[in-house]
């Protein structure tokens, strides 16, 4: 090269260091839209990550339902059910992300199914996973089920008391509405149920009245249902009844002419009622009582009438019959 030539680019070299690589000009060109600079390298960041993180592949575990189907009427199912399958997964973060969680099932179909076990192969190929997504595992892979025939039943309500009323009081009556129930589940188990209970009811307080519950029935066992599920129940508590004889209770006689009497003029009464009554009661005037008849025959038979206390009935009476006995005639004096 002639030294002309190299002068002068030597010269244009020197121009060009001065005015592009100057101190001044780098420093204005690093400081000019600082900001602005900024925000492009976080873009430009932010674009780097998502395309190199957003498609690594990772992992994840969903808890997917297990849906059985199509069970036969006449069977049920009596082992213990399995609700959810574990799922591990593998893909694309970005793809894992838009797996719709809310409508993932896997259904196993029950149709066609015969009394006792059956076993069945969970597959996940019915699951709607975006593509892309692999399934690495499925937990468990499968699931075996025991099936029984269902049986009904209908069975006598028994309603449950605990505690006792105090001493003077007692348990009257007692009903259940319904009377019976229907019980259905396995035929096995329905088989062994003769009756069912209600929930107790304590009676160790009760006071005279009237007892009105809504009941539930106690639990016959996991597969066993009833058709009702509460039961109306009432329970009467009155005071203890007992029996007690009244001896020579005079009869009065109503409505007769002069000289007419009973024979006999007493009875005997057996009574039945609240102890409390009973133990205070004493024979009144007007306890037991005849009207005379109207005509004038003799003798007339009569059913006596007995007038009780309210709580107190009449068991018997002896006798259950009393003679009217008109006046003897007097006697005529014979002829001098």
């Amino acid at each position: 090269m002639k030294l002309i030539e190299r002068e002068q680019l030597r010269r244009a070299w020197g121009t060009v260091r001065g005015t592009v690589f100057s101190a001044d000009r780098i420093r204005q060109a690093l400081t000019r839209n600082l900001g602005l600079k900024f925000l492009s390298l976080l873009i430009a960041f932010g674009l780097w990550s998502f395309v190199n993180f957003g498609e690594r592949d990772t992992e994840q575990s969903l808890k997917v339902p297990l849906e059985l189907r199509d069970i036969p009427a006449h069977l049920m199912i009596t082992s213990p059910r399995i609700d959810f399958v574990d799922l591990r997964v593998t893909g694309p973060r970005t793809l894992l992300g838009r797996i719709d969680k809310g409508r993932l099932t896997i259904s196993l179909d029950l149709g066609g199914v015969r009394p006792g076990p059956a076993t069945f192969r969970v597959g996940a190929e019915a699951l709607n996973l975006p593509r892309g997504v692999k399934v690495l595992r499925l937990n468990p892979s499968q699931v075996t089920l025991e099936l029984e025939r269902v049986g009904h039943k209908s069975v006598p309500v028994h309603l449950r008391l605990v505690g006792k009323p105090a001493p003077e009081l007692q348990v009257a009556d007692t009903k259940v509405s319904p009377e019976t129930v229907q019980v259905s589940g396995p035929a096995s188990d329905v088989e062994e149920v003769h009756a069912v209970n209600t929930e107790a009811i304590d009676i160790s307080k009760a006071t005279v009245g009237t007892i009105e519950r809504e009941l539930p029935l106690d639990a016959l066992g996991d597969y066993i249902s009833c058709s009702a599920d509460r039961i109306a129940v009432q329970v009467h508590i009155d005071e203890v009844s007992v029996t007690r004889e009244l001896k020579h209770v005079p009869i009065e006689l109503h409505n007769a002419a002069a000289g007419f009497r009973l024979v006999p003029d007493a009875v005997r009464l057996t009574l039945r009622g609240p102890k409390r009554l009973l133990n205070s009661l004493e024979p009144a005037a007007d306890m037991v009582t005849v009207d005379a008849p109207a005509d004038d025959g003799d003798e007339h038979l009569l059913k006596p009438n007995v007038e009780l206390p309210a709580g107190i009935e009449l068991v018997t009476i002896d006798p259950a019959e009393v003679k009217l006995v008109a006046p003897a005639a007097p006697k005529r004096k014979g002829r001098r």
